[in-house]
């Protein structure tokens, strides 16, 4: 008898260990998600190059991929690439790039600062998300900023107004609360 029931015990501490292993998988999407900053999709690297550049001391050849007027976007598609497939929340602007219906679009560029494309040159493309919606987002007003939540992409997108570096179907749009 004993050893039948070392069998039945073996068997229980057996599922046991079985199950929990098996519950500490976690949906990507049950996560919570990693609020980001819009510096954090800038390379650690490329941060420094900009400083320097905005301080004078750039070195030669620090402006490749900058542009001849001041207008146009500054060409720079370096990634944080360990941000690709991760769930994040973000704060910033949406520009609509298609019109479904009055006061709502399913394209949009993702901006960290209001006018940004439109009064204003283009953010680089590492500073920029290209978000799409197979059902259209409502928006309010386009100069009030918004926290996106989803799964960021490293993806080159290029539109007419601007190029984007990163892409994002966002699960939730909603308006900026600090």
């Amino acid at each position: 008898m004993p050893t039948r029931l070392h069998a039945v015990l073996a068997a229980v501490l057996a599922a046991i260990v079985l199950g929990a292993g098996g519950c500490t998988e976690t949906d990507p999407a049950a996560e919570a998600p990693r609020e980001l900053t819009w510096p954090d999709l800038i390379p650690p690297e490329e941060r420094e190059q900009i400083a320097a550049l905005r301080e004078g001391r750039a070195g030669p050849g620090a402006t490749e991929g900058f542009p001849a007027r001041e207008d146009q976007q500054i060409r720079i598609f370096n990634v944080v690439e360990e941000l690709d497939g991760e769930r994040v929340r973000m704060p910033g602007f949406i520009l609509p790039l298609d019109y479904a219906e009055r006061g709502s679009a399913r394209e949009f560029l993702f901006l960290p600062y209001h006018g940004a494309c439109v009064h204003y040159p283009a953010p680089p493309p590492n500073q920029v998300v290209y978000l799409t919606s197979e059902e259209p987002i409502r928006f309010d007003e386009l100069w009030d900023p918004v926290w996106i939540e989803g799964v960021l992409t490293v993806s080159r997108t290029e539109t007419d107004l601007a190029a984007a570096a990163y892409a994002m179907t966002p699960e939730s749009v909603e308006p900026y609360e600090p």
